[in-house]
């Protein structure tokens, strides 16, 4: 697209990128940083996809890798984090009196080695979340209305799948 009015020599512009919804489906830390060749060097990275692509388990290669203090300039503005109430690595009950450990969102790990996921509510039985929260997050709800509130704010159809 051409920029008007037309730049002469010398001129000083401004690029941009126009705002967009994405989704982070990895985040990944660097200690030490990253060598890419490249300064600064990378301690983090998110990969993420656009508002409406639906991640793949299957594909080898998916999304967009974005370097937040990489050095250039932009904004990341949280719109919705599933299980925001909780932190990575917390422990709770659920309502079966089963004990999970929260992973990230779509990974849960019961400590009796079943599969599937914590039956809402849940308490909090050890981490860095407030357990007050987690009880009045849970209160009502399930993970599935969990995933689908995630699956809308992500632009996704919405589908009777949950991970």
């Amino acid at each position: 697209m051409p920029t008007r009015p037309r730049p002469a020599p010398g001129d000083t512009c401004r690029v941009g990128i126009p705002a967009r919804i994405i989704h982070v489906i990895e985040v990944h830390r660097y200690e030490p940083p990253q060598e890419t060749g490249w300064l600064p060097r990378p301690s983090l990275s998110l990969l993420v996809l656009r508002a409406g692509e639906a991640p793949d388990a299957a594909a080898e290669f998916q999304g967009t890798s974005i370097e937040p203090d990489g050095g250039i300039p932009f904004t990341l503005e949280l719109v919705f984090r599933p299980y925001a109430f909780l932190e990575v690595g917390d422990d709770v009950a659920d309502a079966a009196g089963r004990a999970w450990r929260f992973d990230d969102p779509w990974t849960w790990a019961a400590y009796d080695g079943a599969q599937g996921v914590p039956a809402w509510p849940l308490a909090l039985l050890a981490g860095g979340a407030d357990p007050a929260a987690v009880t009045a997050a849970t209160a009502t709800g399930s993970h599935e209305a969990e995933v689908t509130r995630w699956r809308r704010a992500a632009g996704l159809q919405d589908d009777a799948q949950s991970r």
